[in-house]
């Protein structure tokens, strides 16, 4: 008898709310778009790894002991915690989607996590490998205003020659008693060299890291030089006009 009551009722509100049922290509239609949510959010999470992975191998902890700095100190300064929020985010984002179709609650929380996680770092290296990472990075060094400070902290880090470290893209060779190397605020620096087999490891209109001293106005004594490959078009910005802005790509 309750039995009868209790379905009675329920007829009466599917009626009274003009309740209809969800057809099923409905069903399939949302089951679909969900998993191709997932699918984005697997991308995104693997350009953005891909990027991770090209600026982590500009990173260089051996430098610490050159700028008088702990290795933890230097990661922290340096490391682009940006695309690591960035992996993390779209990884979440996958978790909610999976769990949102058909059979998601078959799969484990840990399972899901882990599985986007490798996945990501598969194909984010299969991107970097084939320079998305460096060409994403080059794009965003031109057109976005934070990227030294937000999106590639080691610039940043490195742009500090009050502290010892100045980066900048090496211009034409003048003369041998020194480079001139603009820096990102288009400040044009005399940078002198320790020894002259350190010019070996500099080319015209290339990206280098200087480990020295300020010795003057625009000037700089340079102990070490190491390479850089990120962030090659932000010194496109500065740079005066008619020159060729493609030799700041070459390699």
């Amino acid at each position: 008898m309750a039995e009868e009551k209790l379905g009675e009722k329920i007829i009466s509100i599917i009626k009274d709310r003009k309740i209809k049922p969800i057809r099923r290509w409905q069903f399939k239609l949302k089951n679909i778009f969900v998993w191709l949510l997932a699918l984005i959010a697997f991308l995104f999470s693997s350009l953005s790894f891909s990027v991770l992975l090209f600026l982590l191998n500009n990173l260089d902890l051996s430098s610490s002991r050159d700028i008088n700095i702990s290795s933890w100190r230097l990661l922290l300064n340096t490391l682009p915690f940006f695309w690591i929020f960035f992996v993390a985010a779209f990884i979440i984002i996958i978790f909610v989607q999976v769990k949102h179709t058909k059979k998601g609650y078959l799969y484990p929380l840990w399972l899901i996590i882990t599985g986007s996680f490798l996945g990501s770092i598969f194909l984010g290296s299969v991107m970097t490998k084939a320079g998305l990472g460096e060409k994403i990075d080059e794009i965003l060094s031109y057109k976005t205003p934070l990227y030294q400070t937000v999106i590639n902290p080691q610039m940043g880090f490195w742009s500090a020659p009050d502290k010892g470290r100045l980066l900048g893209v090496v211009l034409p060779f003048k003369t041998n008693d020194y480079v001139e190397v603009r820096d990102e605020k288009g400040v044009i620096w005399q940078v002198s060299l320790n020894f002259n087999q350190e010019k070996i490891l500099l080319r015209e209109n290339e990206i280098a890291r200087f480990i020295g001293e300020k010795t003057g106005e625009n000037e700089f004594f340079a102990l070490k030089v190491l390479p850089y490959s990120a962030g090659k078009r932000m010194f496109q910005r500065q740079a005066p006009r008619g020159q060729n802005h493609d030799l700041l790509l070459n390699r």
